[in-house]
């Protein structure tokens, strides 16, 4: 029933009324014709019936040799319709597109964020995973969730795990990171202590092991100083090494400052473009060329925000900073004091943890270049716990 109405409205019908001549005759000749008629009813001298709209103009024979009058009184159904709101066609072409656009925009990805990660880079995340396929406009359909994810851990080695959910046009990346291998603390484990590095002893404490070297011996990285195989009356048993072997080692920096070179550096000129960011479109704002000169590009972006969700709509403002080459010339002396600055930092990253006994440094000019080199006795501890790897086969 439901479908018979439907397609009476989808194609329109009318109301009618007919008056004079011999009702019941007309009834039996639209049947003859094929014409249907539904709702009839007789009120005096009138009739009322309904009728499709395509078949109203068969009535008008019928009527006519049954001298009846006919008129339509209402008319209902989709034609009507579309024909009162005919001087509005913007307003069903709006509405048909944006149903039309409501469905495409539904099929891809518009929001891209990675949720877990606190020491990983976001960024990082996001281009691995745009390269296989998770990114703003991609398809849904053509998204093979369960094969990017594991490719990408591949790409990601410092993740433990990751999962794409989308939720919507929102992908979110759920990531969990790897947990760093703690340091060997188990006692069961056995291990040796090795060198990290040439030296000479200079004081030996075995917690656990056996001491392979003693004081004053001469040792070179990768020697074994404390063996976690101790022998005993029953067999060779073991067990984890743990010591604090000090040795006297050998460190050298080098640090070169040219007296003359060239740095490219801000002119004070700035050149900004913004553009209009439009899911995947950027919509230039400006009208100027291709830059030629060396710049620093600084990038900054002004996104709609709802909800604490970042939507692919906004600003996005490019700065260029123009570089002009600026040439810079030292004295042996500026040179000699800006080396001697950077070789103190360069101590200070990579000798913080020893003990310095003795240094020299000394600086030439060479090839016009200041070059200060430093050489330093340290005491430090040169143990390096290694795993003995045990092969039950």
């Amino acid at each position: 029933m439901f479908l018979i109405r439907f397609m009476r409205w989808l194609f329109g019908w009318v109301k009618l009324e007919a008056e004079g001549g011999f009702p019941e005759r007309l009834l039996n000749l639209t049947a003859m014709e094929g014409i249907e008629l539904w709702g009839v009813c007789r009120q005096g001298v009138k009739m009322t019936a309904c009728c499709p709209v395509r078949q109203y103009k068969k009535l008008r024979l019928p009527a006519r040799k049954t001298g009846m009058r006919i008129h339509v009184t209402k008319r209902y159904g989709l034609p009507f319709l579309i024909r009162r709101y005919r001087s509005r066609a913007g307003a069903a072409i709006g509405l048909v597109a944006f149903f039309l656009v409501l469905h495409l925009f539904s099929q891809r990805v518009w929001v891209v964020e990675v949720r877990g990660n606190k020491e990983s880079d976001s960024s990082e995340i996001l281009e691995v995973m745009e390269q296989f396929g998770v990114k703003v406009g991609a398809d849904l359909s053509t998204l093979d969730i369960d094969t990017l994810q594991l490719e990408a851990l591949k790409k990601l080695p410092h993740l433990a795990w990751c999962v794409v959910n989308t939720q919507g046009s929102i992908a979110y990346i759920d990531v969990t990171e790897r947990i760093p291998t703690p340091e060997l603390s188990n006692t069961d484990i056995p291990s040796n202590i090795k060198a990290k590095c040439d030296g000479r002893i200079e004081s030996v404490e075995v917690y656990t092991g056996q001491a392979m070297v003693q004081k004053g011996d001469a040792v070179a990285k990768g020697m074994l100083l404390v063996s976690g195989v101790i022998e005993s009356k029953v067999g060779p048993i073991l067990r984890r090494s743990q010591a604090r072997i000090l040795a006297r080692t050998n460190r050298s920096l080098e640090v070169k400052v040219p007296l003359k070179e060239t740095h490219m550096k801000s002119n004070g000129q700035v050149l900004l473009r913004p553009s209009l960011h439009l899911f995947t479109l950027d919509i230039p704002m400006y009208t100027d060329g291709k830059i030629e000169q060396q710049n620093k590009l600084t990038v900054s972006r002004v996104m709609l925000d709802v909800n604490g969700i970042e939507l692919p709509v906004g600003i996005i403002q490019r700065r260029y900073d123009m570089l002009s080459p600026v040439e810079i010339k030292r004295t042996e002396q500026q040179a000699e004091h800006l080396a001697k600055q950077r070789l103190e930092k360069k101590k200070a990253n990579e000798l913080s943890s020893v003990q310095i006994v003795s240094s020299s440094e000394n600086g030439e000019i060479q090839d016009g270049q200041y070059v200060i080199r430093g050489e330093y006795t340290c005491i430090e501890d040169i143990c390096m716990e290694e795993q003995i790897i045990i092969d039950r086969t």
